[in-house]
């Protein structure tokens, strides 16, 4: 329906004494839906260290995707993006793009949704020493595929699972893969808990940085 939709996760770990640990993260998002268009607006962040102040999270991550309803089956994507991990030496990436979205089911208990982007991409990695690629700045253009479906297995229990292939268009063996695949269970009207899996992979990551990441976790989702 036409309005706002807000979601909060948060997450924090502290911990003195024997085991010294602090982290703390979380995500937020704002939909907002007027009649054809479509507006989503996703920022997320974790900061964590072990005993002697050791760093082992330093991330942020922002998106804003805009869709507008072009007939029964088909839409129009604009999207942009940004990115900074220092564990994965991304000082930061920036993407934009755009591209059609097919509607392939669209039913009460599952709906399923193709689209295809042309992608930009900005990136600048860190100055980390021992590395070859220290400092290094990249423009790319990639095609950006994804596969999204939702299913409902009963009440207030869904399944999301999507799927992004992202080859560069000038050098197809240069991919990016990421997988996502969630559970949620509504607690009550307002509040779910999630678990999710994320796999990503890059085909050619900076130097001395490895090409895969997984993440499970398992959260309590917030809803006004």
């Amino acid at each position: 329906r036409d309005g706002v939709t807000g979601q909060i996760e948060l997450k924090i770990d502290w911990r003195e004494g024997n085991n010294r640990f602090f982290d703390i993260g979380g995500t937020g998002s704002i939909l907002v839906r007027r009649g054809r268009l479509l507006v989503l607006a996703l920022a997320r962040g974790e900061y964590g260290n072990t005993a002697g102040s050791v760093p082992f999270a330093r991330k942020s991550f922002e998106h804003l995707r805009s869709r507008v309803t072009i007939d029964c089956r088909w839409r129009w994507e604009v999207f942009g993006q940004h990115e900074y991990d220092a564990f994965r030496r991304l000082s930061v990436r920036a993407v934009a793009g755009t591209g059609p979205a097919l509607q392939i089911v669209n039913q009460a208990h599952f709906a399923m949704l193709a689209g295809a982007s042309y992608l930009l991409e900005l990136e600048q990695l860190d100055t980390r020493p021992g590395t070859i690629d220290a400092g290094l700045r990249t423009r790319a253009h990639r095609a950006s595929f994804y596969l999204t479906g939702t299913e409902k297995l009963g009440s207030g229990v869904a399944i999301v699972q999507t799927i992004y292939v992202q080859p560069r268009l000038d050098d197809p063996g240069d991919i990016r893969l990421l997988g996502e695949l969630s559970l949620t269970t509504k607690l009550s009207k307002r509040i779910a808990l999630t678990d999710g899996l994320t796999i990503a992979y890059d085909r050619t990551p900076p130097d001395k940085i490895r090409r895969y990441d997984t993440q499970l976790k398992i959260g309590i989702l917030v809803t006004f």
